[in-house]
């Protein structure tokens, strides 16, 4: 095999060689991103329009009790649920953002429970309870007095001889969070902030601060497919949050799409319909990018198209009206980290940040689970590889950049490398294929010719310092079977103690010492490790970059 064959061998192998690891540094650095349910969920509420409601219930008797008292007044409290909705916290301080519907509950439906309630309360099983007890009935009035007081406490409370009610209600807002116990982290009261309409409320939890937050998105143009989340119920376990994939008729539009679905399309659509009514209204609806960019603020009559959206527009107008200005907060960059790093089997490294989002944050549901987890991993001996988290999620107020994998450009700029070397180094085996066998020149000066090998010739080295070679009898004469200098000795540039053998004019041999020794042609040429540039076995410096050889 020539020496031109092999050269080119060795760049291909090492472009080759290159090129693989470039393919490994990419299959190194995939990177597996917490979903956008994942990074979502721990800022979706369940919202409860409850009503505090007190009831007077007023009793007249003809006959007087044994201390002659004909009125009694009998007090209660009762706190019913009216209406439920799902919702999204929006700024670390207890924004959130719900259906319009929530705010407007019906509270005459709660006066008549608490009547019913109180009658019951009251006088037990002759007051027996509906099967719906938010509607008006009547009780048994054998030998009483009782049905003429229930009809008199329903609305309009006019009293009558039996006597009546004394009722008042207010609209009692309750949020659940998704936290781990509802008794220490949840159930909190909210107030309904100014500028709301009747398909977007802005409601405000007073003293809340670094609750977990939706991002909102800037833009929707490009948004088709989505999902709603919510809940149907306190949250109190992993799986009880909803989610029901949608898309939309037109990319950026307000319709949901309602023709061509399949089969899975059909059974979200009829999944939507059942749950909108239960509490999934209010929600926030994802882009694929893990963004809120709308909502569905009411359920859907039955035989009708899919509702519409709440946009992104109407939500960005309701908060400028409330006077909010959405944002992320500290707890949502300490819980991505740390799913970025769990989601990548990095669990030791994960654990500060989870701890981290909890103590902002205690009751976080989602980092409370998965800090579990990896504590246990990193017990049974799974800690993962060491990864950096150095790289935090930025905390900032609404973006609408995907939070997906995106291009991994550390990977193009190795494969882009690997493209220019492996092109440089054809450049370089065309440029040796117009000369083979020959040695290129350094510094753009003509090699020497074979024949001054040929003839022995050695070429005008300067003595080195401290060398007693000089000008001498046949210093220039090297007879063509001289011994080359070994290969450790050529690695330096100068030869071992050997002496050079030269004949003087009578033909005698004498042996005069010499500290270079002149290698045959085959074994003379050497490549310059700086520059590539080939060398003479004697060089000590390379004549093209300078560089000592060796």
């Amino acid at each position: 095999m020539s020496r031109h064959q092999r050269t080119r061998r060795a760049a291909l192998a090492a472009t080759g060689a290159i090129v693989l690891a470039a393919l490994g540094a990419g299959v190194a650095q995939a990177h597996v991103h917490p979903t956008p349910l994942e990074k979502a969920a721990p800022g979706v509420v369940y919202i409860e329009a409850r009503a505090n409601v007190e009831v007077a219930l007023v009793e007249h008797h003809a006959v007087g009790d044994p201390s002659g008292v004909h009125i009694a007044i009998i007090q209660s409290a009762w706190n019913p649920v009216l209406a439920s909705a799902s919702g999204f916290f929006v700024d670390p301080n207890g924004a959130i953002v719900t259906t319009g519907a929530i705010r407007t509950p019906d509270l005459e439906r709660a006066k008549i429970y608490a009547v019913n309630e109180a009658f019951h309360a009251r006088y037990g099983n002759a007051a027996p309870l509906p099967a719906d007890p938010f509607t008006r009935h009547h009780i048994p009035t054998a030998g009483s007095h009782d049905d003429e007081r229930l009809q008199a406490c329903y609305p309009p409370y006019r009293t009558n001889d039996a006597g009546g009610c004394v009722v008042s209600a207010t609209l009692d807002l309750r949020v659940y969070p998704y936290v781990t116990s509802q008794q220490r982290y949840g159930n909190l009261t909210a107030e309904v902030l100014p500028g709301t309409n009747p398909d977007v409320a802005v409601l405000r939890v007073r003293g809340a601060n670094g609750i977990p937050t939706v991002p909102l998105a800037t833009s929707t143009a490009k948004d088709k497919a989505l999902s709603v989340l919510g809940f149907l119920a306190v949250p109190t376990t992993f799986d009880s949050l909803v989610k029901v994939d949608q898309h939309l008729q037109v990319a950026g539009g307000g319709a949901l799409r309602s023709t061509g679905l399949d089969a899975q399309d059909v059974t979200f659509a009829r999944q939507l319909r059942a749950d909108l009514p239960r509490g999934l209204a209010g929600g926030p609806i994802l882009a694929e990018d893990g963004l809120a960019m709308g909502l569905l603020p009411r359920p859907v009559a039955a035989g009708s198209a899919p509702p519409p959206l709440a946009s992104l527009t109407e939500i960005q107008q309701a908060l400028k009206a409330a006077g909010v200005t959405p944002a992320r907060g500290v707890v949502d960059a300490s819980y991505e980290t740390a799913m970025h790093l769990y989601k990548n089997g990095s669990y030791q490294a994960s654990i500060p940040f989870f701890q981290q989002a909890l103590k902002v944050f205690p009751g976080h549901y989602w980092a409370a689970v998965n800090l579990a987890n990896a504590e246990k991993q990193v017990a049974s001996g799974r800690t993962g590889s060491p990864a950096s988290a150095t790289a935090r999620p930025a905390v900032q107020a609404t973006s609408g950049a995907a939070q997906g994998g995106g291009v991994r450009w550390p990977l193009v700029g190795v494969l882009v490398a690997a493209v220019l070397l492996a092109a440089l180094v054809a450049v370089a085996l065309w440029r040796r294929r117009g000369s083979p066998g020959r040695p290129s020149s350094a510094a753009g000066s003509p090699a020497p010719a074979r024949g001054s090998q040929a003839t022995g010739k050695r070429p005008n080295v300067p003595p080195l310092p401290g060398s007693r070679e000089g000008p001498g009898p046949g210093s220039g004469d090297v007879p063509l079977g001289s011994r080359p200098t070994p290969a450790g000795e050529r690695s330096r540039g100068v030869a071992g103690p050997q002496a050079s053998h030269t004949r003087r004019p009578g033909g005698s041999a004498v042996a005069t010492p010499s500290r270079v020794d002149r290698p045959s042609t085959a074994s003379a040429t050497r490549f310059c490790t700086s520059c590539g540039a080939t060398v003479e076995a004697h060089h000590r410096f390379c004549a093209r970059c300078g560089e000592p050889l060796g």
